[in-house]
């Protein structure tokens, strides 16, 4: 696979003419003490008129997506289509002027909640060193007795030069909706959108082409995506069954993170599984949450991944189960 280095992403080239927009994260160890931050990926076809999928959190970056399609192809793509309507994946939209703003129906539930009250918090989050402290320290009391000796917990990195800039941010949601699976021509280049419903978000759709068997699968597939309930985490399941056993991708291009292969892709079902069935064989309607995670062990599938994730997904599973009893 070639590669392209730029300010703000390492463009791969996982076929000809179809790209992996990798938005590597600067100075955070999220396999120790942190969460990600919002260093999101994208993808680009160039064959025929063109198309993005997801355009990141800021406008640096979704423009570097759009300078890369015009120096490669001499014009803006066609298509730009969202996985989902997290802010981290639409939120450069608006650099895409002219081109169609594609997303599944139900897409602006996530879309309203992203919207223009978010950016001023956002902003806030990122500019006050303060802050961010007390969300740290906040979020700390979440992983008591979990965190590695001698590292404290971060909720949001420091920002350097090659972080997100959120100056002049509007969010715009997709205009053009569909409502089941969607095919694209670019060229001889088959693409289908195939929603999948409420998995990671309120509506989430992945980009498939068949002929390549390339697969850009917004946060369906990610090294921080995890499940935050017992029905969430089985619907996941049958998702990633889908995907592995029925489309049987060669990559993935995952919403957050380096490109997935099968192997790596496969993984994350396991980690997903190991995490429901764990969790049914311990719970019971009288043990502690701390008992839980004790009788709970995840760690040969953290090496990539962050090592504190799992232990909030399981808080949101025991306080689910207990308030359903």
């Amino acid at each position: 696979m070639s590669e392209r280095q730029t300010e703000g992403f390492r463009f791969v080239e996982v076929a000809p003419q179809i790209y992996a927009a990798i938005s590597p994260a600067q100075g955070l160890d999220i396999t120790d003490a942190g969460l990600m931050d919002n260093f999101s990926n994208a993808g680009i076809i160039l064959c025929g008129e063109g198309l993005v999928c997801d355009t990141c959190f800021d406008l640096p970056h979704a423009r570097e997506l759009l300078d890369f399609c015009r120096e490669q192809t001499g014009h803006s793509p066609k298509y730009v289509v969202n996985t989902h309507g997290h802010w981290d994946h639409f939120w450069g939209n608006q650099v895409f002027e002219g081109s169609a703003l594609m997303g599944h129906k139900d897409i602006v539930k996530d879309c309203a909640s992203s919207g223009k009250k978010a950016v001023p918090l956002f902003k806030m989050i990122y500019r006050s060193k303060g802050l961010r402290g007390i969300l740290s320290k906040l979020m700390a009391g979440q992983f008591k007795g979990h965190l590695p000796e001698g590292k404290p917990f971060q909720m949001v990195v420091e920002l350097t030069d090659k972080d997100f800039d959120l100056t002049g941010v509007v969010p715009t949601p997709p205009t053009v909706l569909f409502e089941g699976k969607t095919v694209l021509d670019l060229g001889g280049c088959r693409v289908e959108l195939i929603p999948l419903g409420a998995v990671h978000s309120a509506s989430d759709t992945v980009a498939w082409l068949p002929k390549e068997k390339i697969l850009f699968a917004g946060d369906i597939f990610a090294d921080c995506s995890l499940p935050t309930s017992l029905p969430g985490a089985r619907r996941w399941l049958e998702v990633l069954d889908y995907i592995l056993d029925e489309l049987c991708p060669v990559a993935i291009v995952p919403g957050h993170g380096e490109v997935y292969n099968l192997e790596r892709a496969k993984s994350q079902r396991d980690y997903f599984r190991a995490l429901v069935e764990q969790f049914e064989a311990a719970y019971t309607d009288t043990i502690s949450q701390e008992a839980l995670l004790d009788k709970m062990d995840l760690s040969e599938y953290l090496d990539h991944r962050p090592r504190l994730a799992w232990i909030m997904s399981v808080k949101n599973m025991f306080a689910q189960a207990r308030k359903k009893k």
